[in-house]
């Protein structure tokens, strides 16, 4: 009996399937995240349609006045993937445009939950994101949450 040669050879549908439910698994079980600002910022809370539009380009300043300075984390971290799915309905790697211009909206990368503490502890106008538990953990007295986003 002769076996088809692997290479070439389409996926099984077993393992497909099984792909799909270990991302669908993920996703499903991901950790709170926790939307921060610093502690001097004058807002308390933010909901999800206004961190959405900071992050799309469509608000740049807060309502004080001071610029918004987004912190996002690298495209291939599990916490931007579901920032941008539940906040921003888009591909972690989605770019957005301020409105009626080719200007990408521009954002700091960090690539821990603890650099992004630290950067938004010392500028007064950041915002960012991280996992609810690292927050936790920190302690950091130069942050406050303004959001969270529940896990589904």
């Amino acid at each position: 009996m002769n076996r088809p040669s692997p290479t070439g050879a389409r996926p099984q549908p077993a393992l497909v399937m099984t792909l799909a439910l270990w991302l669908y698994t993920a996703l499903a079980h991901a950790e709170p995240l926790a939307v921060i600002a610093n502690k001097n910022n004058p807002n308390t809370s933010l909901s999800t349609t206004t961190v959405a539009s900071m992050y799309r380009g469509e608000t740049l300043h807060w309502p004080g006045g001071d610029r918004i300075k987004l912190v996002n984390r690298e495209i291939s971290a599990e916490e931007r993937k579901t920032f941008y799915l539940r906040v921003l309905n888009a591909k972690p790697d989605q770019v957005f445009y301020r409105q009626g211009t080719p200007v990408p909206v521009q954002s700091v990368i960090e690539r821990s939950d603890e650099a992004i503490v630290r950067f938004v502890g010392v500028i007064e106008g950041a915002i960012g994101y991280v996992n609810l538990s690292a927050v936790k953990a920190m302690k950091d007295s130069q942050i406050k949450i303004i959001l969270i986003i529940e896990s589904r």
